[in-house]
């Protein structure tokens, strides 16, 4: 329970930063066209980082909804064939996914992954996390750039072809409404962050008896100062919170049957006992199953099977941290995570998709390959030094 009130308070949290945060701060048209009008490609990146950066502050479920926003108005005057509007919305995607590694909240397989681990008795600090995420994932977001840029090249279609090169795209200039910092939501900004600050900070939200405690303050406050209403509050993601929920009360059901000692067992036998090609064959299993089923459902699933063979080796934490990152990783399939969809369903004024089935395949399965190896090589040497 007290896990679920965690999760709760993360939920109140990412709502404060969408409402106030991002309106007061969300890149000006002009100033992209100033910057990036005659390089599209910086343009890109700078929207991929910017993913990157949002999905670790209000999740990757929020921030791509609203960068497509943000990128809306340039796309609808690009053709629905227009390779660079595919590069653009897979950059996108594939950022958010991305962010979604970058901390413990930052989305619901995360939440997932440490709600069961915290269940075995074990836990990884937001520090401990952060010091892992913010190198390996900017590195990947950069390789992403590179991988599209390569895709890009091979992308054009044949009509694309007889209009010429894509080399003339100028980033137009697109004026987007900016709201006012008031008094109100700059003490809002103030106690989402002090709450922030205290999540990433465990000595201090100790003081206040953990993470779910500090979550339970701040909702409350909110509720009592009128910060929320009951119509916010109900408006929430509860349908994440009682999936997580029922995930937690599935892996203690599993364990308790027996059924997860019977797993462990089957799996020992087929895995191999050095912690380190353990870990890389969890890796690949949890990869090979999250481009087949969404990612949330899969953390779920086979969370507590990691958990128990990590602790069987003596590397539950950097197991469970090192998997929970690869069960973001694939994205060769548009409908295993949410910034896939979002990227998927964007269409212009007639209807009309940017994106179909096999430009994710195309740009996807190469990234996913990638993903992989980087995660284990670069992000297992660095989650090796910190957990």
């Amino acid at each position: 329970c007290l896990h679920e009130l965690a999760l709760l308070g993360a939920l109140r949290l990412l709502h404060q930063l969408d409402l106030h945060a991002l309106p007061a701060g969300v890149p000006d048209g002009r100033i992209a066209a100033a910057t990036f009008g005659d390089r599209p490609f910086a343009f890109m990146l700078a929207i991929m980082f910017l993913g990157l950066g949002l999905s670790s502050l209000l999740s990757n479920v929020t921030a791509p909804l609203l960068l497509i926003e943000v990128l809306r108005p340039l796309l609808k005057d690009m053709p629905t064939d227009s390779r660079y509007a595919r590069a653009l919305l897979l950059g996108l995607a594939f950022s958010c996914n991305i962010g979604g590694m970058m901390t413990p909240i930052s989305s619901p397989q995360n939440v997932a992954a440490m709600a069961i681990l915290r269940q075995s008795g074990g836990y990884i600090t937001w520090g401990q996390w952060l010091a892992v995420s913010i190198p390996f994932c900017s590195v990947a977001v950069f390789v992403g750039w590179l991988l599209l840029m390569v895709v890009h090249h091979f992308d054009a279609s044949q009509d694309e072809r007889e209009r010429g090169s894509s080399s003339s795209i100028k980033i137009p200039a697109v004026i987007y409404d900016h709201e006012e910092l008031t008094s109100g939501k700059i003490a809002s900004l103030v106690a989402a962050s002090a709450t922030l600050c205290s999540f990433a900070c465990q000595p201090v939200a100790s003081i206040f008896g953990g993470t779910s405690m500090v979550a339970v303050l701040f909702v409350s406050v909110a509720l009592g100062t009128g910060m929320i209403t009951r119509q916010t509050f109900n408006s929430y993601s509860w349908h994440l919170l009682f999936l997580i929920g029922g995930g937690g009360a599935l892996g203690l059901a599993v364990s308790g049957s027996g059924l997860l000692q019977i797993m462990t067992q089957a799996a020992q036998a087929r895995l191999s006992a050095d912690p380190t090609l353990l870990i890389a064959e969890l890796v690949l299993v949890l990869v090979a199953a999250t481009t087949f089923v969404s990612h949330t459902v899969a953390a779920l699933v086979l969370m507590p099977l990691v958990v128990q063979l990590g602790a069987s080796a003596g590397v539950r934490d950097l197991a469970v941290f090192v998997c929970g990152l690869a069960c973001s990783v694939a994205c060769a399939l548009p409908m295993t995570s949410f910034p896939n969809v979002n990227s998927l369903m964007a269409v212009d004024d007639h209807g009309k998709p940017w994106l179909a089935m096999r430009h994710f395949l195309r740009a996807g399965a190469p990234m996913t390959l990638v993903m992989t190896v980087l995660l284990v090589t670069l992000g297992f040497s660095l989650s090796s030094l910190v957990i």
